[in-house]
């Protein structure tokens, strides 16, 4: 089944505090990256989703059905973090 992404004009609460607070979302990844430089890509990816899982059973510790649906939303919107870096990167090429 696929994920329902919702638009701007859907959820302009969350798109705006998306926005407002983007300067600390880069500050806070760049922060969270520093300590996995010195693992090989094998062990970065097992401490991400480990961090992940961990986070999600906070929030959902009594229901595994929203747990797993968060981690399928989060899924989805790396993949949508991916998409646009690339559409990015693409468009910078042509310049």
């Amino acid at each position: 089944m696929k994920p329902m992404r919702a638009t701007e004009a859907e959820q302009p609460e969350t798109f705006a505090t998306v926005k407002r607070e983007m300067p600390d979302i880069c500050r806070a990844v760049a922060k969270m990256v520093k300590p996995l430089r010195g693992l090989s890509n094998v062990s970065q990816k097992q401490a991400i989703t480990e961090l992940t899982a961990t986070w999600i059973m906070a929030i959902y510790p009594n229901d595994l059905d929203l747990a797993i649906s968060l981690s399928d939303a989060m899924r989805d919107q790396t993949d949508i973090h991916i998409q646009e870096a690339w559409r990015v990167r693409g468009r910078q090429k042509q310049h």
